[in-house]
Parts: structure tokens; sequence; C-alpha cells
């Protein structure tokens, strides 16, 4: 009887722990509720400001633990007899988890369900539940060695909270235009299912399949995004850890490994964007993939296919890329077990494949085309009555050939430009900016450690090694900036090549006698100090974290100052830009950016500080039905299509080159302008012009800035590609027209 009391008040003290552990995430998310306006945000800061910063800064832990807790429903045990450890169960857990939140959120998200009271209590559930698990023990640091390395990771993990997920990070366009406005509206709507009254095609396609961010999204606003991209980022330096282990013995080396991760090329990425969970996701797959294959852990089997699920609802094409990983884990389970040691990882592939082709059907049902990239494949079969009511195909067409976007073909313009290409891709790999660090690194670690290869590993090695080589080729063949952002390879591939390389290379000095015994200062001590020496020298060549940009988030969070401020980048996105030019033009009229489609236009078409489509979006214009008319004229027809939609001003930055489609139009043609147009007013670096007899007249020095712009935007820039659309638009246009008639 007195035992049964006993355990009784051991589960009530247990449950009142996991409670107290459980409040700082439940206040956080409740005080996430509180919005914080918009110029209060970006301009004055304050009391607000810094509450919803704190309330962010605690959100993360709490994603990691909800993920971690998620995941126990699938892996919560390791196999008898297998070679995975508590770090490996820990991994497999979060990620099983983290797909599981996906898979939810999305499930929540067609439901029309994403609202806080369903999501707050869904977390909270799951976090409280696994504070309440038994603890199977924690490893703690016991060395001064291992207290350094710990408190280096703990503190690079504050830094890029702070500066990178708590504080707006957008350096460029696409976080204002794209992310933040479709995250806004995922927690005002509570449903991923397009706006009747205003379908945003590219929104859908973009946010449908991130789940984990609509849940956290829900309440935390789109900055809450931002902080689960920080978490994956961590992710991805645990899986890098991982990976170490099993390329040597020791401790010092994989951590080393996990440190030089997080300050690499990755961070050079803006949290802001998807690509951190899908590029931590395929990087689970790339680890847990050769793992399945060829060890006797077939637990690894249930966090594996709710991962390649969520990569085909994410991105449909990523499924292609994690299939890739997962037959390169057949190729090293062949390796270790003979023929039979491929169907396990080419049955994982074949669930995502068809998860991804279960997710076009939907999309070609719902918006009348599978996917827009490439458009090669899915134009044949778009249905065209279906499309037109959510977008345009002239819009599609320019877009997809505006982009620079090359892929390789079989001619020998073609092999020739892969080739160099593979260069230039070796190269950033082994030789990447301040590569110095690296050789220096590898022999100072060889000369000091006593590390060794494991036993039994090398199969996994042997799949680690194909998956490398398949992300090399995959880069090889296209220029897909999107597809380089979401697997940002030299963050993984360049610590775990220098391990690959230490190894042997301590081996030959240790039998050669070469190897240094230091009297004062333990050998740990030194490698880990040469990694933080070769994260900091990386880091500083991204330019991601300056002093500068500490001292401005520090300001930020404490509510001293707004967003603008914060960092240089905001010189260039500065949303003050678009409350002047706003002022200038009647209510409402719709501005029409002809050029600075990298500064203005992102900044401002989706700004919360303007009435929504006050600034003509890029992607989703106000004259989407008449698009092919505005751009390719003749001018007459450009009018009357802008003027049918009240799109009575148009903005010109001096100086830009950016000139994307809407510049292109014949209506701004050296000879058309005089006719057409007259000067609504002139900035200090800038022009806005509407119709004629509704403004000044334009002057011929006025006209002649704006052709030599155009005119260089041509030659020079990104506007060379946007040129490169347009006549590739005029030409498929006419192919339309001749095969009508």
């Amino acid at each position: 009887m007195h035992s049964g009391k006993r355990r009784s008040w051991g589960g009530w003290r247990t449950s009142a722990r996991a409670g107290l552990m459980t409040a700082p995430f439940l206040i956080a998310a409740l005080g996430l509720l509180i919005k914080v306006p918009p110029e209060v945000q970006f301009f004055s800061g304050g009391p607000l400001v810094a509450w919803n910063s704190l309330c962010l800064a605690v959100l993360a832990p709490y994603v990691a633990i909800a993920f971690v807790g998620m995941g126990a429903l699938l892996v919560h045990r390791l196999d008898e007899g297998n070679d995975l450890d508590a770090a490996d169960l820990l991994v497999l857990q979060f990620f099983g988890g983290a797909a599981l939140c996906v898979l939810i959120g999305v499930c929540l998200g067609a439901a029309g369900l994403l609202f806080p009271w369903i999501t707050i209590p869904f977390l909270t559930g799951i976090i409280a539940w696994h504070l309440a698990r038994p603890s199977r023990g924690r490893w703690m640091p016991s060395t001064a060695a291992e207290w350094l390395l710990v408190g280096l990771i703990g503190l690079s993990a504050v830094v890029l909270l702070l500066v990178k997920g708590v504080v707006l990070d957008a350096t460029r366009g696409d976080i204002p235009q794209l992310y933040l406005p479709l995250l806004a509206d995922l927690q005002n709507r509570h449903t991923l299912w397009l706006d009747s009254e205003q379908p945003k095609l590219f929104w859908f396609l973009l946010g449908r399949g991130h789940g984990a961010d609509m849940l956290l999204v829900s309440f935390g606003g789109p900055t809450a995004h931002q902080i689960l991209s920080v978490v994956y980022l961590l992710s991805i330096a645990a899986l890098v850890h991982r990976m170490a282990v099993r390329l040597t013995t020791g401790w010092i080396l994989p951590g080393c490994a996990a440190l030089i991760a997080m300050w690499s090329s990755f961070i050079g990425l803006e949290t802001g964007r998807f690509h951190y969970e899908t590029g931590a996701f395929l990087l689970f797959v790339c680890w847990a993939g050769p793992l399945y294959a060829t060890t006797k852990a077939r637990v690894i089997f249930r966090a594996l296919v709710p991962t390649v699920m969520s990569i085909a609802i994410m991105v449909p094409q990523a499924a292609i890329i994690a299939t890739a990983f997962l037959m390169a884990g057949a190729g090293a389970g062949w390796f270790a077990h003979g023929p039979r040691g491929i169907v396990r990882p080419l049955g994982v592939a074949a669930i995502g494949l068809g998860t991804a082709a279960l997710s076009l059907l939907v999309n070609q049902i719902y918006l009348g085309i599978a996917e827009v990239n490439p458009i090669g494949v899915f134009m044949p079969l778009i249905n065209v009555e279906r499309f037109r009511q959510i977008s345009s195909l002239e819009l599609m067409v320019y877009v997809n050939n505006a982009q620079g976007i090359k892929y390789a073909g079989f001619s020998m313009r073609d092999i020739v430009a892969a080739f160099g290409r593979l260069r230039e891709v070796l190269w950033s790999l082994f030789f990447g900016t301040n590569f110095w660090t690296y050789p220096a690194f590898i022999v100072a670690c060889a000369a000091l450690l006593r590390v060794r290869r494991p036993q039994g590993n090398g199969p996994f090695v042997v799949g680690l090694a194909l998956c490398l080589l398949a992300v090399i080729s995959l880069i090889t063949l296209t220029s897909h900036g999107s597809l380089e952002r979401m697997l940002a390879f030299r963050s993984v591939a360049t610590p775990l090549i220098a391990i690959s390389i230490i190894v042997p290379l301590a081996d030959l000095f240790r039998r050669r006698q070469l190897q240094l015994r230091l009297v004062s200062l333990p050998s740990a001590m030194v490698t880990i100090g040469l990694a933080a020496l070769v994260a900091t020298v990386v880091a500083r060549s991204q330019g991601e974290i300056t002093r500068v940009r500490m001292q401005g988030a520090l300001a930020f969070v404490t509510g001293r100052i707004g967003l603008v401020g914060t960092s240089p980048s905001f010189d260039d996105l500065d949303p003050r830009r678009c409350r002047e030019v706003s002022s200038h033009v009647p209510a409402d009229w719709h501005i029409l950016p002809v050029n600075s489609a990298l500064r203005f236009l992102p900044t401002c078409a989706e700004s919360p500080l303007l009435p929504s489509g006050r600034v003509v979006d890029t992607l989703h214009p106000v004259f989407l039905p008449d698009y092919g008319d505005v751009l390719l004229g003749p001018a007459p027809i450009s009018i009357a299509a802008l003027r049918r939609h009240n799109v009575n001003a148009f903005y010109i930055e001096g100086d830009r080159l950016d000139f994307w489609a809407h510049g292109q139009s014949p209506l701004f043609d050296s000879d058309s302008m005089p006719r057409n147009l007259d000067v609504l007013h002139v900035g200090a670096d800038y022009i806005l012009l509407t119709w004629k007899g509704l403004g000044a007249p334009i002057s011929d020095e006025q006209v002649a800035a704006i052709t030599a712009l155009r005119n260089r935007s041509r030659v020079t820039g990104p506007g060379k590609d946007y040129w490169d659309g347009i006549a590739t638009l005029a030409a498929w246009r006419s192919r339309q027209d001749s095969t009508e008639k």
C-alpha cells in the first residue's frame, strides 16, 4: 500500500515538474498572439517588440522538444543487436517527429483548422507528455575540452538564434515579397487553399506542404518560421556530427565538424526561406538511407518513411533527390549484404515517389497544372481552362525563362558547359573562400590526434560517398539556385572530407612517429581551438555575422530600435521608400514598378505598410488576364489593359538595370513615352510617370535617361536574363497564334 502511494506521489511530482517546464512554452505561445503593429516593428521598437522577441527566443528549444516528443511515438527504443546509440535515436526521433508535424500541419491546413486554439494545445500536450516521460540519462561534459566544445556550440546556437531567428533575416527581396506575405496569409485565413477572390498561385505552390511552419505560424506569426529554420540549421549540424562519428573514433573530430558546419556556407542563406527545412530533411535521408541499408536497425524505417513523404509534399521535385540518396543507400546495401541489401532503401524510395505523384495529381486537379518548374515537363498536360482562372500562361512562360536557369542537354555545347560547371562545383567544394584554413586544420589535427577509422562502417562510408557524388552531379546538371540553396553541400561535405583525410594522415604520422605531444596544453583543446578558428574564418567570408549586425540585433530585441537599422540589408530593402512613393500617388491608383525588380518592387509589393495591391506584384499582378498584352503590346493595347485595371502610376529608379517584364513593354520605348506619358513626381533618385494629361510633360533628357537604362539592362546585370525571357515569351506567343490560325 505504501509502495502504491509512493508511486502515486512520484507520478504526481513528475507531472507537476513537466507542467512547470512546459509553462514557458505556453506563455510564449500566448504572448505571440499579441500582434506588433508594422510601424512599431519597423521603425520605433519598444516594449512590445522586446516582448515579442523574448517569446520567439523561448519558442526555439520547445520546437525541438515537440519534434522529439512526436518522434518518440514512432521511434521509442532501439532494436536489439544494432550499432545505433542514444544520440542516433535522438536524431531519428527529431526528424520522425518533424515529419509527423509536417503531415499533421498539412492536414489541418487542408481542413481550414489552423487556429491557435487547436495548434497551441496540440503542441503543449506533446511537449508536456514528452517532458513527463522517464529520463533515459543525459550526457554531461566531463573534461575541460568537452566543456569548451559544448560551450562554443551553445554560444553559436544563441548567436544564430538572435541574428537569424528573432530578427528579420532578409538580404534579398524574396523574403518580403513572397515568404512573409505567404505566411501571414496562412495565419489570417487558417487554410492552405487559394483565396477565391485573389488567388496567389505561387503562394500555394511554395507553402502548401510546409505543415510544421503552419503549426507555428498559426499563433507565432511569419517570423516564427525563422525560429524553425534555425532549429533545422542546428539539426543539420547534428547530422554532420552523426556522419562524422562513423568516419573516425573519439569525440573531438565529430564535435569540431558540427561546429564548422554551423558556421559554413549554409548561414549565407536567409532563414526566411523554406530551404533549411527541405535541406535538413534531405540530409537526414542522406544519413539514414545508407544507415538503414547497411545496418540491422529496422527502426530507422519508422522515421525515414514519414520524412520522404513530407519531402514529396513540400517539394515534389525533391523526391527525386531523396530517391537518388536512397539509391546510393541501395548501392551501399549491395556492398554490405549483396543483392538483398538493395530492397529496403528502394522500397522507401518507392513510397516517396508515390507520395510525390499523389501530390502532383492534387495540383493537377486543383490548379490545372501539376507544377511549374520545369515548365517544359508539365505544360503539355495543363488544363488551360482551369489554370486561366488562377494565373496566366504568358506569366508562366515568362517567369520560367527569365530566371537564368539552365539545364544540361545533349549537344556538344551543353556537354562542354556541364564540364565547366563541374569544375566550378569541385573548385568551390575543395578550394572555396579562405580554403587555406582546411589544409592547416587537417595537418594540425593529424599531427595532434590519435584517431582511427571505426571498424565495420565501410558500407556506410560507401553510401555517403555515393550521396555526395549524386549531389555534385545534380548541381552540375542545372544552374537552379534553389537546388544549391536547398542542398548547401559545402556545409556538409567540406568538414566530412576533412575528417576523411585526417584519419589516414594521422595513421601515417603515427607510423612515421611524426605526431606531436603537447606538454602544457591537451591536444583536444588545441584541436577545438583550431576548429573554432576555421569556423570563424568561414563565417566571416559569408558576411552574415558582423559586429554591426550583432549590435543592431541586440538593440532590436531589447526594444531600443525597430527593424530598420538592425542590418545593412535595409539600405536596399528600406520600407520607408514604399510610403514615400505612395504618398505622391492618388489612393485608388496602382503603382507599376518599371525597374528596381530586386529592390523597390519586392520590398513594397506586399508591404504591410501599404494597402494590398497598391504596388503591382511580380508574380500576381492585377492585370493577370491581360499579361501578354501588357508585356508585348503594341502600346495602345498595353495602355488599354493597364487603364482597365487602374494601373496609372509608373515607378522608375535611377541607375537600376533590373527591368522585369513590365519594364520591357513597348509603352516605355523612347518614341512611346513622350506621346503617352507625363511626369507625376520626381524624387531624389526616382521618377513617377502617369498617363498623358495627368501630369507635367516628360522632357527629352528624362526620356533619354530612361532609354539608356533600358538599353544597358539588355546586355548586363540581371536585366539580361529578363530580356531573354521576353524574347522567349514573344516566340511562344507567336507559335500559339500560328497554331490557332
